[in-house]
């Protein structure tokens, strides 16, 4: 699906200068030290890949297994390094990375559980996984509120507890849970926005059309009204004596 819609993912999730400011505060009291190489898992178009070394002094490697999303993000200057792979089986060594980033990606895992492994696989010992993700039970995108559907697209995500859980089934326990406040959007833009995604979406290509058009119809009345975009953000470690 995402190699057809790579450059509207682009635009579309595209974060403004002081959302990606408040992501950097979110994450700088858990970037692992020392931090020499960094790999984002599932990076997309590389909207995360691009801030990184800016937060960072550190080597960044995304990994993406779509070539359209690569394509995209080549397009835009970048001070990063593109490799094609998946999460299941990331094109790394053993124990070569610091810290791992996974944005908006769990989801999409077709084998969560190697994917996990993976990670842990590739992180050093003392490294760290940083998740940022919609979970159900503890983030907030209100106007997804809006839209009839919701117990089809909610189980794509995992809740915050099941993560936890799969993460320490692999020996990686949680060491935080942040739920950041990304902003608020009107409902107008917040319709504008889901207008332009129903293809490229996860929570909206779960509707059928009717759904979209109900959903849209409810925001569209209420145009000034100001919704949340909340994400959380779940840290993982591998423990200092752990192998590989």
């Amino acid at each position: 699906m995402y190699d057809q819609v790579a450059s509207r993912y682009e635009t579309g999730r595209a974060l403004r200068l002081d959302v990606l400011d408040r992501w950097h505060a979110a994450v700088r009291p858990f970037l692992p030290a020392p931090l020499t190489r960094l790999v984002d898992v599932g990076a997309g178009t590389g909207v995360f890949a691009r801030a990184w070394p800016g937060w960072a002094t550190a080597h960044v490697i995304a990994i993406e297994p779509s070539a359209a999303m690569i394509g995209v993000g080549t397009r835009v200057a970048r001070s990063f390094e593109y490799v094609m792979g998946s999460a299941e089986a990331l094109p790394l060594a053993d124990g070569s990375v610091d810290l791992a980033w996974v944005s908006t990606a769990i989801h999409h895992f077709a084998d969560v559980h190697r994917a996990i492994e993976e990670l842990r696989r590739v992180l050093r010992p003392g490294g760290r996984i940083l998740v940022r993700t919609y979970a159900p039970d503890r983030s907030d995108i209100t106007w997804a509120r809006e839209f009839p559907g919701g117990e089809k697209w909610e189980p794509r995500f995992p809740r915050s507890g099941g993560l936890v859980a799969w993460f320490a089934q692999h020996d990686l326990p949680v060491i935080a849970v942040r739920d950041i406040l990304e902003g608020t959007e009107t409902y107008a833009a917040s319709a504008a926005w889901a207008s332009r995604m129903r293809d490229a979406d996860s929570m909206l290509t779960a509707l059928t059309e009717e759904e979209m058009a109900e959903g849209l119809a409810r925001l569209r009345a209420d145009p000034d009204r100001l919704g949340r975009l909340e994400l959380t953000l779940l840290v993982f470690e591998k423990g200092r004596s752990a192998g590989g």
